[in-house]
């Protein structure tokens, strides 16, 4: 199946003039590939931008699952899975535009993405790597954060 691996608010487009799923417009979609189908749920619902309700997470996987069939449980561990790589992905893409590229804003996003990794890695078939990231990973403080922001723009790209 075709994912976008840059799906969230920002691409998309209210196109009125239009009818159905016409009505959304997508922008950025050179990133496209072949991905399990939760990963533009999760994109949809993990948005590193913006929160999402938990009532309206489960809602929208509720019509997803009624609307495809799929196992829910298999659903809940891909679901998991692919947050978890999504979120681990953009976590190094943020820290990469900020430290390279002088660009803090970024570093202000990774309280909310950390929280949707917390979540994902939640998952009991996700255990292993829950340990893994906890043992790498420093939990986002705020003097972690104020590090990050000090050093914006101080490593040289190789």
């Amino acid at each position: 199946m075709l994912v976008q691996r840059d799906y969230h608010a920002e691409n998309l487009l209210w196109l009125p003039e239009r009818d159905g799923a016409a009505r959304v417009g997508l922008l950025d979609f050179q990133d496209a590939a072949a991905g399990h189908p939760a990963y533009d749920l999760v994109s949809l619902l993990e948005d590193a931008r913006r929160d999402v309700t938990q009532a309206t997470v489960a809602a929208a996987k509720a019509h997803y699952l009624a609307l495809t069939g799929f196992d829910p449980a298999q659903f809940d561990l891909a679901y998991a899975a692919m947050g978890a790589q999504r979120n681990l992905r953009i976590l190094g893409v943020f820290a990469r535009l900020s430290l390279h590229f002088g660009k803090p804003g970024y570093v202000d996003l990774i309280p909310r993405v950390w929280d949707h990794l917390r979540t994902d890695l939640a998952h009991p078939s996700l255990a292993e790597l829950r340990g893994l990231v906890q043992a790498a990973l420093p939990d986002p403080s705020v003097a972690k954060l104020q590090e990050l922001k000090d050093r914006c723009g101080t490593v040289p790209t190789l």
